[in-house]
């Protein structure tokens, strides 16, 4: 950075915003119990932290699973848990 005042400055200017990356589609599918319209998405975070696998509710956030060492094992997890949103309770 250019800017000449230290980064405790109260009349520092503040960072912009984060910007959040757009995850890896995966696979859309629909949810046998009420045909609700799902997604799957894998995101990385960097090699001390690994894969996360989202799974979005009509383009929400419905929830996942991280701390995967590699993108095979994400993949293999996100299958698993599609084949159970699949089946009909």
């Amino acid at each position: 950075m250019s800017d000449d005042a230290p980064f405790y400055s109260p009349n520092r200017p503040s960072p912009a915003p984060r910007q959040p990356k757009p995850g890896e589609r995966l696979f859309d599918f629909v949810r046998a119990s009420d045909r609700v319209p799902m997604s799957c998405e894998l995101r990385f975070h960097g090699e001390s932290y690994g894969w996360e696998v989202q799974f979005f509710e009509r383009g929400e956030f419905f929830g996942g699973r991280g701390v995967f060492p590699t993108k095979r094992l994400a993949i293999q997890f996100a299958e698993e848990e599609r084949k159970a949103f699949e089946r009909k309770l």
